[in-house]
């Protein structure tokens, strides 16, 4: 089969034999993350799960890099096989438009996840409500500051990059509650988990009091606070961080210190309802143009019944 060629991880799903075939045979939906890391491994999980009950095949093409040229050829690839559906969550919202638009108009159906394309053709965006999740979080960053009295309210904010759609409603929905001049920098890693410790870890040798650490992207510290040492040392001094995504070491870090929390994105939805809404969009059924959902606030008084969940 041709479509053994796709660069990425092929998982054909095929229907029981007792189960009747669709009008149209050999689905073929291409899932494009914006990494291939951790966090969007629930999404794999969930979307092959949802190619199997559907019966179809989900291909797997995560870029080599975050630069987002790496997801253009993808695309460009994605068309030339023909594939019914492409699901992508976009590194950057303006690069991608055009090749988004030129799968569209040869005919394969194109939906966002995670990191939305607006201005592009998609039929629909699933994931996380992002201007809400920065409101959230700037909400939960001032309770944690006046529950610890911190007086400067002084915050470096860490996000993935400038050109993400996520990153932009995010950082937006963050300054339209706090206070501009409580913003002491805003640092971009890139989707590079390892520069985006660098950069944290530099920030706070400086000698400006900082108050406040703020990540809209949270995947440096999900093996833990403590793989970041300055980090480390700040919270223990007293400072406030506010995460963002769970893992087994950053919730067993906040059970134990009052003041941090994270948000919890609904990834294994996107990857579920992202196929489905997709699989329903080829077969012509009603989909949805947009499903969103909320992030939860964890803490330390709901630390240990999340911990039980993983």
């Amino acid at each position: 089969m041709v479509i053994c060629l796709l660069t990425g991880l092929l998982i054909s799903c095929k229907q029981n034999a007792n189960v009747k075939h669709s009008p149209k045979d050999n689905i073929v939906i291409a899932i494009i993350p914006k990494v291939d890391n951790e966090i969007f491994d629930q999404v794999k999980e969930s979307a092959i799960k949802a190619g199997k009950e559907l019966g179809i095949t989900i291909t797997w093409e995560a870029p080599t890099s975050n630069d987002g040229k790496k997801q253009v050829e993808l695309i460009e690839n994605l068309i030339q096989y023909k594939v019914d559906g492409i699901l992508i969550s976009c590194n950057d919202a303006e690069l991608l438009k055009e090749p988004i638009d030129r799968a569209i108009k040869a005919g394969i159906k194109v939906g966002t996840f995670d990191s939305d394309c607006p201005k592009s053709n998609r039929i629909f965006y699933v994931g996380t409500d992002n201007k809400e999740a920065g409101i959230i979080c700037a909400q939960t960053m001032l309770k944690l500051l006046a529950k610890n009295k911190n007086q400067n309210k002084k915050i470096i904010i860490l996000s993935s990059g400038p050109n993400a759609e996520n990153m932009k409603e995010r950082l937006n929905g963050f300054r339209s509650v706090i206070n501009q001049n409580s913003i002491e920098n805003i640092l971009f890693a890139f989707e590079m988990s390892d520069y985006g410790k660098d950069l944290l870890t530099l920030s706070l040798k400086k000698p400006k009091k900082i108050d406040g650490i703020q990540m809209l992207w949270g995947l440096p510290v999900l093996k833990g606070v403590d793989s970041i040492p300055a980090l480390s040392r700040f919270m223990n001094k007293g400072g406030v961080s506010v995460f963002f995504d769970v893992s087994k070491p950053l919730l067993k870090y906040i059970k134990e210190h009052p003041n941090c929390a994270t948000m919890k994105q609904d990834f294994h939805s996107m990857g579920y309802d992202g196929v489905t809404n997709m699989y329903n969009a080829i077969m012509d059924k009603s989909y949805q143009m947009q499903i969103l959902y909320k992030v939860r606030v964890i803490d330390q008084l709901n630390a240990e019944e999340e911990l039980k969940k993983l």
